[in-house]
């Protein structure tokens, strides 16, 4: 068995009860998704995702994350930069250090050095909603829509695959921490499987549906954990040769050659197709609405990856639109431009430069994430969408999104003390700082006030996020620990992961500038 131990006996706050029942398998799901697995390749990990998958996203382990994460099956411990902050996240809680709308965000932040340090994929086997409130009075929206209809999940089923090749203590000491905050014995229990040979743990709480259960074991050289009654079956399954996998699917397999998969470190695939049919008509139109959004509404299936060639990353795609597949580079190494590699410091280890319409997409993801929620909602966030521009005098799409240009330069400069994936510095080109800067100045401000009256108003302690700016333009996003920071230079909108970071990348495009020659 996986030698996981009883759950510990804790009372967690009553105030923070309610917070804590909804986050529970959104957490579980983003903590465990940074779980650890050692590098193989004896067998393709695709080999255990089931063909009909709706979802699914892969990575291997990135050649600067790649460090040795324990010495032999039965380590207990990660070693070096993962126990390093798992030490430091443990010392701040016990010193009670950690303010309570941080917790999540520390936890989260406890297992981030564990992503991708070894070969590892998220799959979405199978999801459907159902209608939970329909009000007599109702008003129609594009779509045929009932704009009144609530949706919640009536079933949903995700895995989390590693290639553990049997050192899978290391995922079950994770496990341990994360379920030891957030569940305990009143309202939790621990049961026994096994499916065709393979033993497992399941992981039932009382707070959740009857579905919503949590599974875990060891398949071969992997190690498995599923969300959703049925879900650690169908990989087992799949795995053993009695379902179809993904690695067998045709368009699969045409795609990931066609974009370059074999050198690839990340790749994903969404079936829009599959998504529609899971959802079915309890959606409500809303997946449809989301589809027209984002421009995907006559999608079958769509695949991306991320490669590298040498410093230099790379960016494919290949989609199925009416039967026909078309093939797309976002990022060519052989094509970068010198006058945008000039501002990326020569310690940067992986650089890209993404040719993309910034504009659409900050125009347009926003309205695909609004069109999958509720009436109620989308008139709150109109609603403070049409304050933030009242506010601050700023009509966002005229004088902020129209000012994005075509292209973003990322790179992985500073490094991340703690080697945290994925903490980059972005470059956004714009056409007129001037203008972008009084625009997001007038936009932050508002929205801080926003956040704070929100805040305020609904007692939010659990995740509270701030918006801060300090005396040098630079803003940042607090939430219990320093975020993400920003600021707008001359050419580009600069983007890092903390305010100190984003300063050390101004300092080197400012001195870059000053030692150019005039023209």
């Amino acid at each position: 068995m996986c030698g996981f131990q009883p759950l510990p006996t804790c009372r967690i706050p009553l105030r923070r009860r309610a917070a804590v029942r909804g986050s529970v398998p959104a957490l579980l799901l983003i903590v465990i998704s940074h779980l650890p697995a050692a590098r193989g390749e004896e067998r393709a990990i695709t080999e255990l995702v089931p063909a009909d998958a709706l979802i699914m996203y892969c990575a291997k382990p990135y050649t600067w994350l790649d460090q040795p994460i324990g010495r032999a099956e039965g380590t207990t411990q990660p070693t070096g930069t993962a126990a390093s902050i798992a030490s430091i996240v443990s010392v701040l809680n016990t010193a009670g250090l950690i303010p309570a709308e941080g917790q999540v965000f520390a936890d989260i932040a406890g297992a981030l050095p564990l992503l991708a340090q070894f070969e590892h994929t998220l799959a979405l086997l199978d999801v459907s909603s159902r209608i939970v409130e329909q009000p007599q009075a109702s008003v129609s929206r594009a779509g045929g829509e009932d704009v009144d209809i609530s949706l919640r999940l009536r079933n949903m089923q995700a895995a989390m695959i590693f290639r553990t090749q049997g050192r899978h203590q290391v995922v079950i000491d994770q496990l341990r921490r994360v379920t030891g905050r957030y569940t305990n014995n009143e309202v939790a229990k621990l049961e026994k499987g096994e499916i065709q040979g393979v033993r497992f743990d399941r992981l039932v709480d009382s707070r959740l549906p009857g579905w919503a259960v949590w599974e875990w074991g060891q398949v071969g050289e992997f190690f498995v954990i599923s969300f959703g009654a049925d879900a650690f079956v169908k990989v087992a399954g799949t795995a053993s040769g009695k379902h179809p996998s993904m690695n067998q699917d045709a368009w699969y397999r045409k795609a990931f050659e066609r974009t370059d998969g074999e050198r690839a470190f990340a790749h994903w695939l969404i079936a829009f197709m599959r998504l529609e049919e899971a959802l079915g008509p309890q959606a409500g139109g809303r997946f449809e609405a989301v589809t027209q959004a984002l421009q995907a509404a006559d999608l079958d299936r769509d695949l991306w990856t991320i490669g590298a060639d040498g410093k230099r990353l790379s960016c494919h795609r290949c989609y199925q639109k009416a039967g026909r597949d078309v093939v797309q580079s976002y990022s060519n190494p052989q094509a970068f431009s010198q006058d945008h590699l000039r501002i990326v410091p020569k310690e940067a280890e992986h650089i890209a430069v993404i040719s993309v319409p910034t504009s659409w997409l900050v125009d347009n993801v926003p309205r695909g994430w609004l069109a999958a929620q509720s009436i109620s909602n989308v008139q709150k966030w109109r609603r403070a969408w049409r304050q933030l521009e009242r506010d601050s005098g700023v009509d966002i799409g005229g004088n902020l999104i129209s000012h994005f240009g075509q292209t973003v330069v990322l790179y992985d400069y500073p490094p991340h003390p703690l080697k945290i994936p994925f903490a980059f510095t972005l470059a956004i080109e714009i056409d007129d700082a001037k203008a972008v800067k009084a625009a997001t100045d007038a936009l932050l401000d508002a929205w801080t006030r926003y956040l704070d009256e929100r805040a305020e108003r609904n007692k939010t302690t659990l995740v509270r996020i701030k918006v801060r700016r300090d005396p040098d333009n630079v803003w940042y996003l607090q939430a219990g620990i320093l975020g993400p920071a920003m600021k707008v230079m001359d050419r580009y909108v600069l983007i890092s992961w903390s305010p100190q970071a984003l300063r050390e990348c101004v300092e080197y495009i400012e001195q870059h500038d000053k030692a150019r020659p005039k023209p």
